[in-house]
């Protein structure tokens, strides 16, 4: 009868959804309340009674479970078909919540419009049908519920008795299912389903749930009159009398076919398109690694080229200039003309301005401390080197050694600076903190921390502008190369923290091999000792003294130096004055321990930088041995580290190549024990260079 009026209630919070499901399922027939929560709908279920209800899952104070539970709990509602629709992933708890709440379905949104517009109509249709049912007796009732059922030719509608036989058929049957009238009235409803289901009981499972539970739908394949299969949406009501009896069942079933196979078609694109997407996302990330590895490759290449500059500015252009500094020296103390003294002087001041910048050029390029003394040595000049551009660095080492080969050694170095250059730059503020040491894993950790303006490190990454972040970009990806990471933590106006985690295996400090110096292949060239040959015994007292100067009042000097023409500068100067006597001469701190132990010379003036072993580790071994011997070191480098280190290794005193002309005569008199322990009487070790007070 087009008199009834199916009702259904749309609950749900968001009004966007109510709005949209109303017009969806607004038609000829139908009534849509709407109720934005679950106190409302339940005012809702007192009022009216309702063909179907549409339940939000998620809603404030009573969600859809809730409120489920308590429709249910109303006689008169008990049995009125819920459906719930939920927003959240499929999670199987809440499908089974759901369930067992008495929904009949589970519906995820977006909800195909279509699919949405099935499941209400078919629950429409049944509420209509129970309704003529009541409003006729059972005979009226069944004729014009057979009128209906005929009407409808998208759907197999046929009674079944309570024990399961069709009792009633539509035209709908023939077109869905194949069947006419005669072909199914009074058989099973099991002759729709497929041999599996039959073997599992699954007929009689159906009506059991739907009369228990009111109403069983599914979907699943079912068997046409001719044999063919189709996928099939049935819903199975149990129809009851006034006092709750069982009457019978009402099956209703639609050929999903279509659907079911449009549905595959897009899972299987999805799939396609899945392997698409982690195929591709595999080649971008091996093209990450390759172009990581490149970039990595390219900064090392360029760290070396720098180094192999570095080296040839200090091995000639820096030595060059320290000769001809002693060159002028030795001229000015014999010309005794004002004018000719005065350009020889204006000429030393134009070679000293010329060695100052040629060190800077050399530090620039290639970090001394680095390269000659490690890591940690490395970061302390860095952080004296940051004061020229007004950032004072506090440095805090809890190790004592780190045993990095040189490319990685250079790597984190270079991370560290530029990590410093943001705080510089970035942060607000002129102090900073950093921090080395090692983590219970074994890697190494450095940290530079800072108390500046801090900022917003999603902002960061989120930020369009590349060249802002390209810095920390970089850093992250040199350290990714090592196989480490970088943790970056920073609050706005509680400054910031970065730490570079790299894996680092430290070995014993005897393990430890020289640092990379930096020398060039061409380095040695023409430094022939002049005596060389195996170590003696390293007992003092084995020492043989080759002639007897010292005993005369003369002292014998060994000079060693890796440039030969430095060499003959500092005889030409040593030569020139009675009490001292050149004995040997060594080109790397190998020859210089040699020469040491087989001439026992009153003093060794040894260059810091030089092959096989430097100068510091040379000076270390001949103190071990023969604590008698005096070593007067010598550098063109003016890091403070490099006298610390040499003092550190036994070194009486440090001597700048530059000063060597006028002050290396008064550090080898001031050094042996019988004149000073000091080459500067109450001071510590660095002579300065030639025109600075003493």
């Amino acid at each position: 009868m087009t008199d009834v009026q199916a009702k259904i209630l749309l609950v749900d919070d968001d009004a966007r959804s109510l709005m949209a499901m109303e017009t969806l399922l607004t038609g000829p027939g139908r009534v849509v309340i709407t109720a934005d929560s679950g106190h409302d709908a339940l005012r809702q279920v007192l009022r009216h009674d309702f063909s179907v209800i549409l339940l939000d899952v998620r809603m404030p104070r009573v969600d859809g479970f809730e409120a489920a539970e308590l429709i249910r709990e109303r006689e008169q509602s008990r049995h009125t078909p819920i459906i719930f629709l939920s927003a959240v992933d499929k999670l199987e708890e809440d499908v089974f919540r759901g369930l067992a709440s008495g929904a009949v379905d589970y519906l995820f949104k977006p909800v195909v419009p279509a699919v949405l517009q099935s499941k209400v109509s078919v629950f429409v249709e049944l509420y209509r049908m129970r309704e003529r049912v009541k409003l006729r007796a059972v005979r009226q009732g069944e004729e014009r519920f057979r009128l209906l059922v005929d009407s409808i030719r998208d759907c197999s509608i046929l009674l079944l008795s309570p024990e399961g036989f069709i009792t009633s058929w539509n035209p709908g049957t023939h077109l869905v299912e194949g069947y006419e009238a005669a072909d199914v009235i009074g058989r099973n409803h099991s002759v729709f389903f497929t041999a599996e289901d039959l073997a599992r009981s699954y007929p009689e499972l159906a009506l059991e749930t739907a009369a228990v539970a009111g109403q069983h739908e599914d979907e699943g394949w079912r068997v046409r009159k001719d044999g063919s299969k189709f996928w099939a949406h049935v819903v199975i009501t149990a129809m009851k009398d006034e006092a709750g009896k069982l009457t019978g069942f009402a099956r209703v079933a639609r050929d999903l076919t279509d659907r079911k196979a449009a549905e595959e078609q897009l899972r299987k694109i999805a799939v396609e398109l899945e392997q698409r997407v982690s195929e591709r996302t595999l080649e971008l990330r091996e093209s990450q690694s390759r172009l990581r590895e490149l970039a990595t490759e390219l900064t090392l290449t360029e760290q070396r080229e720098r180094r192999r500059l570095a080296g040839d500015l200090h091995d000639y252009l820096a030595q060059l200039l320290v000769l001809i500094r002693i060159k002028i020296h030795q001229t000015s103390a014999q010309v005794k003309e004002q004018a000719a003294a005065a350009l020889l002087m204006e000429a030393d001041r134009t070679t000293l301005d010329a060695l100052d910048y040629t060190r800077s050029l050399v530090a620039e390029l290639a970090p001394p401390a680095l390269q000659e003394f490690g890591l940690l040595e490395g970061f302390e000049w860095l952080a004296e080197q940051m004061k020229n551009h007004g950032l004072t660095v506090a440095v805090h080492k809890h190790i004592q050694h780190v045993a990095l080969d040189a490319d990685q050694a250079v790597l984190v170095f270079q991370s560290t600076r530029e990590l410093l250059f943001n705080v510089l730059k970035h942060a607000g503020t002129n102090q900073a903190a950093l921090t080395i040491d090692r983590n219970n894993d074994g890697h190494l950790v450095v940290t530079v921390k800072d108390e500046g303006r801090g900022f917003d490190t999603d902002a960061l990454l989120a930020e369009n502008d590349e060249r802002k972040r390209f810095g920390l970009f970089s850093v992250r990806e040199r350290t990714k190369a090592m196989g480490g990471r970088l943790e970056l933590t920073s609050r706005s106006n509680q400054g910031t923290c970065a730490t570079l985690i790299v894996p680092y295996w430290p070995v014993e400090p005897d393990q430890v091999t020289t640092p990379d110096l930096a020398v060039s292949p061409s380095r040695a060239k023409g430094t022939t000792p002049i005596l060389s040959s195996a170590l003696c015994d390293d007992d003092e007292r084995s020492v043989q003294v080759p002639d007897d100067s010292a005993q005369n009042g003369v002292l014998r000097i060994v000079l060693a130096d890796d440039h030969a023409m430095v060499r003959q500068g500092l005889r030409s100067i040593l030569d020139s004055y009675p009490d001292l006597s050149i004995v040997g001469e060594a080109a790397d701190g190998e020859e210089a321990v040699e020469l040491a132990g087989q001439l026992a010379p009153d003093v060794v003036v040894m260059d810091v930088n030089m092959p096989k072993l430097d100068g510091i580790e040379a000076t270390r071994r001949i103190k071990a041995r023969w604590p008698g011997i005096t070593v007067v070191g010598l550098s063109v480098s003016t890091a403070t580290q490099v006298e610390s280190l040499l003092l550190e290794a036994g070194a009486s005193c440090y001597v700048s190549k530059e000063a060597a002309g006028s002050h290396l005569y008064g550090a080898i008199l001031t050094s042996v024990p019988q004149n000073s322990s000091d080459c500067r009487a109450g001071k510590s070790g660095t002579v300065l260079p030639a025109g600075e007070a003493p």
